[in-house]
């Protein structure tokens, strides 16, 4: 229910601040956003009761909304050649984040208890959020005429194209809120691990996704010609690949499981980033970079809002392997449906 209340207004926040980012710039916005953002974890490592704690991380979301929109508006001003290594490049920086954190925060959980995970980055946070102010530029800002905005959005929300870009991002999100939320614990579970060390095992997740990032930012620049939703089904139809693979794997040991999550990673977080970073940028002149890029991530969160809630009841009833089964079902809905789209447009 915690997870879901985040996912929920996130996804609101993404639709309003990609409107916003383009009208009035990015760089206010993500700034009282990260502020607002550290408040929120700061107030959750103190507070004990249910309610609070779904309204605080609600309102954490609907912070943290600010940040895509406005961070691929500010990239996608800099950049107008080779967006697919650029994007790639770009758009791993929250795997960073996941691949830093994970271990840290096991570690401080296992030590010092879970408030302390809440805590110590809001420190972080209003540091940052600092720094970027004092030492980012602004981005260009589109000429709105604000009469109009509800006319732009009908716009944005009638692409055909857009939409069933979007609906393909909703399927991966929901391979990723499986990986991304469970991996600890089906570390934990599966192997019989101590919480700090499934915590660093799961830190492979991302580093994956790092490596799988760039190398298919690259390789969408590569294949521009036949189009970069081509590797998108490329990327997808390999997840699927992979996720079977991943089920078969993990019997044999953890040091094959940590592999083949290095390899989930690698091919789950290639396609998501073409999908939430470089297409956005590509559209950055007819419908906004920020507004595509809150469109999509926004639907992407509603995927999750059920996806969180979902798995942790497939998991309970079907165990592991319906888990599995979901993320398998959900990569090859993916690619079918741009597969079909892309071949009806032709």
């Amino acid at each position: 229910m915690i997870a879901g209340s985040f996912s929920i207004s996130y996804a609101i926040g993404q639709f309003i601040h990609g409107r916003l980012v383009d009208s009035y710039g990015p760089k206010k916005i993500i700034f009282i956003g990260l502020l607002l953002s550290a408040l929120m974890n700061t107030l959750f490592g103190y507070v004990d009761a249910l309610i609070p704690l779904i309204i605080i991380w609600a309102v954490n979301g609907y912070a943290q909304s600010t940040g895509w929109p406005a961070v691929v508006k500010l990239v996608s001003s800099k950049f107008k050649s080779g967006l697919g290594k650029i994007g790639g490049l770009f758009g791993s920086c929250f795997l960073v984040g996941n691949m830093v954190a994970w271990p840290i925060l096991g570690y401080l959980v296992f030590n010092y208890g879970w408030r302390i995970a809440f805590i110590i980055p809001s420190i972080i946070l209003i540091a940052l959020a600092i720094l970027l102010y004092l030492t980012v530029g602004e981005a260009q800002k589109l000429k709105v005429d604000h009469s109009k905005q509800v006319v732009n959005l009908k716009r944005l929300f009638s692409s055909r194209e857009l939409i069933v870009i979007a609906l393909a991002y909703i399927l991966l999100q929901f391979v990723r809120s499986v990986f991304t939320l469970w991996a600890p614990s089906y570390l934990f579970e599966k192997y019989t691990l101590s919480l700090d060390l499934a915590s660093y095992g799961a830190a492979v997740i991302p580093l994956g996704g790092i490596v799988g990032s760039i190398i298919s930012g690259w390789f969408s620049d590569r294949m521009e010609k036949s189009g970069r939703r081509s590797a998108i089904c490329i990327l997808t139809l390999f997840l699927g690949f992979i996720i079977v693979m991943f089920n078969y794997a993990s019997y044999l040991g953890f040091e094959v499981g940590v592999i083949s999550l290095f390899l989930v990673g690698f091919s789950l977080y290639g396609p998501h980033v073409i999908i939430s970073t470089v297409i956005p940028m590509e559209f950055d002149e007819s419908y906004g970079g920020a507004s595509v890029a809150g469109f999509i991530d926004g639907m992407g969160y509603f995927g999750s809002m059920f996806a969180e809630s979902f798995t942790g009841w497939l998991i309970d009833v079907h165990s592991w392997n319906g888990a599995i089964i979901f993320c398998l079902i959900s990569s090859l809905s993916a690619t079918v449906l741009i597969v079909f789209f892309y071949r009806g447009k032709k």
